[in-house]
């Protein structure tokens, strides 16, 4: 360590030794990480415009050239995220930018905060993992839906995802599982964000379901209806903060 920061040594081109400065990927990301005492730790070497370091990561899966898209409008940290590509046929992921990370690493303490642990004292000193709470992501784009998940999961949250309003309504009435709340987009095919509302807030069983619509529609119009129709929290994407959609979430569970 230097100054109390973890540093390696290593080599690089030409055999040169240059001592480097190491991160967990999760901690520059906000979600912390959790790693065993004398595991193997897989790291990358991160090379930018503005400098150099080793990033702890949880693995290595393969080296693919993939056209860069825009990123999103919702889901990412315009300081770290450079845009987003697609896997497969149908899964994206957010690309993360060198400079970002390291200029993110250089404003970060020793080690960043990482979150406790999720559990409740039973009485004798165990500690017992509470029922993680789940949320229902409600969506037509594949992109939304994929990160609003992934937000989600790193969180501690268990998601299940839903295509449109129709879907989540169906789903809800068959009580495959218990769902704790209900994120939901406004602009949907065959029901929207607020008939999603309307149809729970209409029976019993879910008249008290906490429901968070996030939508491109920031119109003063649209925020009074679906507060008015019983949405518990109105959040719009162009002004998408990853905190304030977990700060809400949080104080609705």
């Amino acid at each position: 360590t230097v100054a109390g920061r973890p540093v390696a040594r290593v080599a690089v081109e030409g055999g040169e030794a240059v001592t480097l400065p190491v991160a967990e990927l999760g901690d520059l990301l906000g979600l912390g990480s959790d790693r065993p005492e004398g595991a193997t730790i897989p790291v990358v070497r991160l090379r930018g415009t503005r400098g150099r370091c080793l990033l702890a990561v949880d693995r290595l899966e393969e080296v693919r050239t993939l056209l860069v898209l825009p990123a999103p409008p919702i889901g990412s940290d315009p300081g770290l995220v450079t845009g987003t590509v697609i896997l497969g046929t149908d899964t994206p992921a957010l690309v993360l930018d060198p400079d970002g990370l390291i200029d993110r690493l250089g404003r970060a303490g020793p080690r960043a905060a990482r979150p406790a642990a999720r559990g409740v004292e039973d009485g004798s000193g165990t500690i017992q993992e509470k029922r993680r709470s789940t949320i229902l992501v409600v969506d037509d784009s594949i992109t939304t839906r994929t990160l609003e998940k992934s937000i989600l999961e790193a969180a501690g949250y268990r998601v299940i995802v839903c295509v449109d309003g129709q879907e989540a309504l169906d789903r809800l009435r068959a009580r495959i599982e218990p769902v704790d709340l209900v994120v939901a987009d406004v602009e949907m095919p065959r029901l929207t964000g607020f008939g999603l509302v309307e149809a729970l807030r209409a029976e019993a069983d879910f008249a008290r379901l906490p429901i968070v619509l996030m939508t491109s529609r920031g119109d003063d119009e649209d925020v009074a209806r679906g507060l008015e129709l019983g949405a518990d929290a109105y959040l719009t994407k162009q002004k998408f903060d990853q905190r304030e959609l977990l700060d809400t979430i949080g104080q609705l569970l």
